[in-house]
C-alpha cells in the first residue's frame, strides 16, 4: 500500500471514530425529563405516582412525612407535592420529604384522620 492510501486509512479511521464517539456522547433530549409525575384519584383523597420511562417507581398514597395514613384533599396537594419529589429526583437528591418541606408546600395534617 502507498503511504497515500495508508494516510487516507488513518483520516477516515479518525473521522468515523470522533462521528461515532459524538453520537455515543450526544445528550438525550428531554434528559431532563427523565422522571415524571401523575395524580391519582383514590376516591376519598388523591395521592400521586412518579414515573420513570414506563415504569412507576414511587406510588404514594398518603402524604408522605406526615403521621398515619392522611391523603390529600385537593388534587393540587398531590400536584405540589408530586412536583417537588419530581424536582429533588431530577437533583439527585433523595425524594424523602421532611414534614418542612410539606410546610412550604402549606400542607399540613387533616384532622380526624
Amino acid at each position: 500500500m502507498s503511504a497515500t492510501v495508508k494516510y487516507s486509512l488513518v483520516i477516515v479511521l479518525f473521522l468515523v471514530l470522533g462521528l461515532g464517539y459524538s453520537i455515543y456522547n450526544q445528550p438525550v433530549a428531554n434528559e431532563n425529563k427523565l422522571f415524571h409525575s401523575q395524580v391519582v384519584d383514590l376516591y376519598d383523597g388523591y395521592g400521586y405516582q412518579i414515573i420513570k420511562g414506563e415504569r412507576i417507581i414511587i406510588l404514594q398514597e398518603y402524604i408522605p412525612g406526615l403521621p398515619g395514613k392522611q391523603k390529600f384533599t385537593t388534587e393540587k396537594q398531590a400536584q405540589k407535592t408530586a412536583n417537588l419529589v419530581l424536582s429533588k429526583l431530577e437533583n439527585g437528591k433523595s425524594p424523602i420529604l421532611l414534614p418542612s418541606d410539606l410546610a412550604e408546600l402549606n400542607i399540613s395534617a387533616v384532622e380526624g384522620q
